[in-house]
């Protein structure tokens, strides 16, 4: 009895150790997206001579398009300006960018860069919560959906509303709440203010949340997904996880 107690106390101890060098790992590395943007993308295009991973650098609208490494087709559209991430007020100013929109009227580039016919309807926005993520510069990530996704949403879309509710099947084995913005609505106010007065109404917090954008089947209207972090059902909040970074959708 006693050795069973002792290597169950080994265990969790090694656990823990493991979980607090992974931790403090993503401290350290939690500004590479920032240095890259700032040591890389900015000078390469004040020089003309932009390369990968920097695809593009709008000045006038404040934001990179970045190939992240976790790919080969996953581009992120980063701030140029410093904002830590979903958690942010800046995001909930008048005047900030509507970084979702602006991601997605960059997707002619990412389907460019697959070199294979890829259907919008495959494609995807997401960004991770505070605690779901590894960088602490606001990134939205651009991917297909994963199949399995893409055919839960399908299947579930005549149940999503104007308002938010909770998804009737899981994904990832994660809770979604889900609602429906027409494309008018949502580029005049950005998706992470609709989180934000959902999570105001609940008593929560954003920060919490991890939130994804796809079109919807119908035209000119986008469907919005958020999933909360919940520690029991192993769920960060990341909303990446819905994302497959090889678009194997569009082989199908």
């Amino acid at each position: 009895m006693k050795k069973t107690i002792k290597l169950l106390l080994k265990i969790f101890f090694a656990l823990l150790l493991s979980i607090l060098i992974y931790f403090a790992y993503l401290k350290i590395n939690s500004d590479k997206l920032w240095q890259t943007i700032n040591q890389q993308c900015i000078p390469e295009f004040k020089n003309g001579s932009l390369q990968s991973p920097c695809i593009k650098v709008d000045q006038q609208h404040r934001y990179v398009i970045y190939k992240d490494i976790k790919g080969p087709l996953h581009d992120l559209l980063l701030p140029l300006d410093k904002i830590s991430g979903i958690e942010s007020p800046i995001l909930q100013q008048k005047n900030t960018e509507n970084y979702f929109m602006l991601a997605w009227q960059n997707r002619q580039l990412f389907i460019k860069s697959a070199n294979k016919p890829i259907n919008e309807q495959y494609l995807s926005l997401a960004i991770n919560s505070k605690y779901g993520r590894s960088q602490e510069q606001l990134h939205i990530h651009l991917a297909c959906l994963k199949a399995e996704v893409y055919q839960i949403i399908k299947e579930n879309e005549d149940t999503i509303t104007k308002s938010w509710r909770p998804l009737k099947q899981r994904i990832n084995s994660h809770q979604y709440i889900a609602i429906k913005i027409p494309a008018a609505d949502i580029n005049k106010i950005s998706p992470f203010n609709y989180l934000e007065k959902y999570a105001e109404e609940q008593g929560d917090n954003i920060a919490y949340y991890g939130l994804a954008m796809i079109p919807s089947s119908q035209k000119n209207e986008f469907i919005l997904l958020a999933s909360r972090l919940k520690l029991l059902d192993f769920n960060l909040g990341s909303a990446g996880i819905i994302q497959n970074y090889q678009c194997k959708l569009s082989n199908n």
